[in-house]
């Protein structure tokens, strides 16, 4: 059975102080619900309610009226307990005595800092809550981060950043990297911006695409190891292997004299023979390469 939230301990359960302030409330609410989600915890039954309980305490902690009412009553109970401790034992049953001699006086009637909590409970259950939809979609987020991030046996990550937004999405990314080697998944993180991670079958084909994908030239990426499997790669393979730029001045070098010579149809039916001649070369390289790096 579900405890009433006036007889919790509701900073103590998101482990901050009174005086917490509203980040910081966000802040513990999300590490405490990441530990606790229903996905990470299949076996543990109530872990959905403390999830949903977890929901609640946000509400009341990030309300002012709700947290104003919520203080009062802790207040009120820390007052109480000082009091029982100034007092000896027949002093303290003196006072229970007058206290419930005073309830039964007042009937049934709750008392008025119970009553101005609930109120405000009941306030928050009929009003929807768009902070609690927006931190649970956060917490989400974050667990897709998590799971997207953790490391696979058998499996090599890159992470791929890049500046202008809406340029790159999953299946560009997935064309982009093929080329070297058997992409497993491609994911672009929602909370993060112009950030994905590329995940391949092969060492060394992620290893590759981290030496040799710059992406579209109008928004390079930058390409980085989510790991340490990069960190043996041979350097002295890596000098010797000529760079895409290098590759492709040679090249214009080599045809220039006949470009030159030509007609303006001529040159435009070469140069497009010139871009696919030079994009083979280069695949060729990159296989050739590719050998070069592939551990013994």
């Amino acid at each position: 059975m579900e405890l009433d939230l006036k007889d919790l301990d509701l900073y103590g359960m998101l482990d901050i102080q009174q005086s917490a302030t509203e980040k910081e409330i966000k802040t513990a609410y999300r590490k405490k619900a990441l530990q606790c989600h229903p996905d990470k915890n299949p076996d543990n039954p109530k872990a959905a309610q403390l999830f949903l309980q977890l929901s609640k305490i946000l509400a009341v902690l990030t309300d002012k009226a709700a947290r104003a009412a919520y203080d009062k009553l802790v207040n009120a109970k820390i007052a109480a307990k000082l009091r029982e401790k100034e007092y000896d034992s027949k002093r303290k049953k003196l006072i229970d005595n007058l206290v419930q001699r005073e309830r039964m006086a007042m009937g049934q009637q709750k008392d008025s800092v119970e009553r101005n909590f609930e109120k405000e409970l009941e306030r928050l259950r009929k009003e929807s809550s768009a902070l609690l939809a927006k931190e649970r979609q956060r917490v989400n987020e974050l667990l897709k981060q998590q799971e997207a991030e953790k490391e696979v046996s058998g499996s090599y990550k890159l992470k791929v950043k890049w500046k202008d937004q809406g340029v790159y999405d999953e299946d560009n990314l997935k064309h982009l990297f093929s080329k070297h080697g058997d992409v497993i998944t491609v994911v672009v993180l929602e909370n993060k911006k112009s950030v994905a991670l590329i995940e391949f079958k092969s060492k060394i084909s992620a290893i590759n695409a981290k030496n040799f994908e710059v992406g579209y030239p109008n928004c390079p990426l930058s390409v980085s190891f989510l790991g340490d499997y990069g960190c043996n790669t041979n350097s002295k393979d890596q000098s010797t292997t000529p760079k895409p730029s290098n590759i492709f001045s040679a090249y214009n070098s080599e045809n220039s004299n006949h470009t030159e010579t030509t007609t303006n149809a001529t040159t435009t039916q070469q140069t497009s023979q010139n871009f696919s001649d030079y994009e083979a070369m280069i695949l060729e390289r990159f296989r050739q390469a590719g050998k070069s790096t592939q551990p013994e």
